[in-house]
Formats: structure tokens, sequence, C-alpha cells
């Protein structure tokens, strides 16, 4: 299955399994483009490696109602391999206290979201 196809999956997954008010947010920074985008794309703010998906579930949703972060999953297939910027934006917002997870599957996503939130049994 192509990373595509697994990022589709796992986000009708989402809007179907995340607690209600949850929010999933795609920042599109991939694929290849003009160096006048891309320098453009960075001073907007694109940060380079950033994850695929971004997660918000309110305080309710969680296990534990005092914690509390934004949750950030990287897609990837299952022989894909993390490039140097995304491990280094991995790292810098683990650092900050998120929570960030590369997933290969729906049942990736499902089994590290459900140490965190309540989530839809579907």
């Amino acid at each position: 299955m192509r990373e595509y196809e697994i990022h589709i999956s796992i986000c009708q997954w989402l809007a179907l399994a995340l607690p209600p008010g949850s929010l999933v947010h795609h920042s599109p920074n991939e694929g290849r483009h003009h160096v006048a985008y891309r320098a453009k794309q960075k001073r907007l703010g694109v940060t380079a490696g950033w994850p695929d998906l971004e997660i918000f579930v309110p305080r309710s949703g969680w296990l534990e109602p005092d914690v509390w972060a934004p949750i950030f999953l990287e897609v990837k297939t299952a022989k894909g391999a993390i490039s140097k910027n995304q491990r280094k934006c991995i790292d810098r917002l683990t650092l900050t206290g998120c929570y960030v997870y590369i997933v290969r599957s729906i049942d990736d996503a499902r089994t590290m979201l459900a140490e965190l939130v309540r989530l839809h049994a579907h």
C-alpha cells in the first residue's frame, strides 16, 4: 500500500474514532516544488520535516484529563524511512512535550492513540 493510501485510511478512521470536538489537520508540505515556492513557504512558516497529521483532542477526551498536548502522526509505508529533516522535527516536537508517533497502518495509529485518548470502537 502506498503512503497516500495509508494516510487517507488513517484520516477516515480518525474521523470516526476520535472523541467529539477533536480536530485533525494535514499541512501539505510534501512533494517537489520550485525553489521560489519552497522559499516562500519557508517565509510563511512551513517547517521542513513537519509530521503528516496534527491531532488536537479536547481535555475531556483524554484518558487522564490533566494531561494534554498536541499529537502528531508521521505516516510511512512498511519500509518507509524517516528523513533527516523529519527526525530533527520529531525530536524538537518531542522536546516541547508533544506526542509524536510514526505509524504505518490504522492499527499502529489505534494502538498509539489508545494509550492517550478515549477512542470510539469501530
